[in-house]
């Protein structure tokens, strides 16, 4: 019975191997989750590999850290100067102060909404139903819309991803016929010797169904940052986009937002 028991384990165990067994070493890699659809980040200042046939040098650690910049759209404590939020019901216009058709957002520090629109709207009991409208200016190029700028460091002092996103859409306009369709263009960009430099940029076709785009770039610690993003215009019509969300993960800061929004 014994001889039997033991035979039996023997055929166990080589089945078992056969058949691939667990291994005992951890082969994860710990920058799958990472979202690199947009743009692949990679490390464009790091040291080349070893050379003369040598192993590659690894690649430095990348990391997720950092302060969410998110410019506070809807928030009518936090209008920069030279915007009124008019109450109506359940939510009111926003606006320029002034009554111009549009003007810049500018809550300092470099984060921006260009050319905001007197339609924009805020309600507070449906925030879906809440919109920031930029009118672009008619011309044939992409023209910035909105852009949120920070500072990246590190407390080991390494190189990290810096992520930007934006949600909007571009709707139905009279006098364009049909659904409207435009596009978009991202860019994460760093400062270097006073120029701002792209590190990571991405082409977007979008259409009046609202969606999330982004993208990301490593960057190295102690540089400012900034996510720009620019709309299509038209040479024959002021294009109108809606905004919904415009932020920036990574930086170690800045914004202040008139003293609600920390950092500095």
């Amino acid at each position: 019975m014994k001889t039997f028991i033991q035979s039996l384990c023997t055929l166990l165990f080589l089945g078992a191997t056969a058949c691939g067994a667990p291994s005992s070493t951890d082969v994860s890699d710990p920058g799958a989750s990472l979202d690199t659809t947009e743009q692949q980040a990679r490390c464009e200042t790091c040291p080349g590999g070893g050379g003369g046939g040598g192993e590659e040098d690894p690649p430095p650690p990348i990391v997720v850290h950092g302060y969410e910049i998110d410019l506070p759209l809807f928030r009518p404590s936090m209008l920069p100067a030279g915007w009124c939020y008019v109450y109506v019901e359940a939510g009111g216009h926003i606006w320029p102060c002034n009554g111009a058709g549009k003007a810049t957002m500018d809550w300092l520090g470099g984060n921006t909404v260009f050319h905001a629109s007197r339609d924009s709207w805020y309600q507070e009991e449906i925030f879906y139903y809440s919109r920031l409208m930029t009118q672009l200016p008619a011309t044939d190029g992409f023209v910035p819309m909105a852009q949120t700028m920070g500072y990246y460091s590190h407390p080991q002092n390494l190189p990290g991803l810096v992520r930007g996103s934006v949600e909007l859409l571009v709707p139905n306009q009279w006098p364009l016929p049909g659904a409207a369709t435009s596009e978009i263009t991202l860019a994460l960009q760093v400062q270097e010797n006073g120029v701002w430099v792209n590190k990571a940029t991405s082409h977007i076709a979008i259409t009046n169904l609202r969606q999330m785009h982004e993208l990301q770039a490593v960057v190295y610690p102690n540089q400012e940052v900034r996510f720009v993003v620019s709309g299509k215009g038209r040479a024959d019509h002021e294009m109108r986009y809606l905004l919904w969300k415009v932020r920036m993960f990574g930086a170690q800061c800045y914004p202040d937002f008139a003293n609600g929004g920390a950092c500095l």
